[in-house]
């Protein structure tokens, strides 16, 4: 019986030296060899139609939070409140939003 119990803990132990060496078990970075070409500025217009406040982000602050604080949560749905986020925000993700940093959160009334 210990004999049996060994070779299935070996096979076992060679499986995993092998899933590592091949496949891996920790995430690898993504690194892109095309070099980065900076972009020209461009004067984007904002758009007028949403109203907004600029807001100085604090530890813990998130988008749809803020929204809640200054009560001015409405029936939207968060695609839409992220939409116009990004719009005011030159196309910012709400996550990569940095404590500190003041951003423009769309009104709802």
């Amino acid at each position: 019986m210990k004999r049996i119990l060994l070779f299935i803990s070996f096979c076992f132990i060679l499986f995993i030296i092998y899933f590592d060496l091949t496949t891996g078990t920790l995430p690898t970075s993504q690194l892109t060899s095309t070099p980065v070409q900076p972009s020209l500025p461009v004067d984007k217009p904002e758009n007028p139609s949403i109203a907004y406040k600029e807001i100085l982000i604090k530890p813990g602050d998130t988008l749809l939070s803020i929204i809640e604080k200054e009560k001015e949560a409405t029936n939207k749905p968060i695609e839409e409140i992220i939409s116009d986020f990004q719009s005011l925000n030159e196309g910012l993700q709400p996550e990569n939003m940095q404590i500190g940093k003041t951003y423009k959160i769309p009104i709802y009334k």
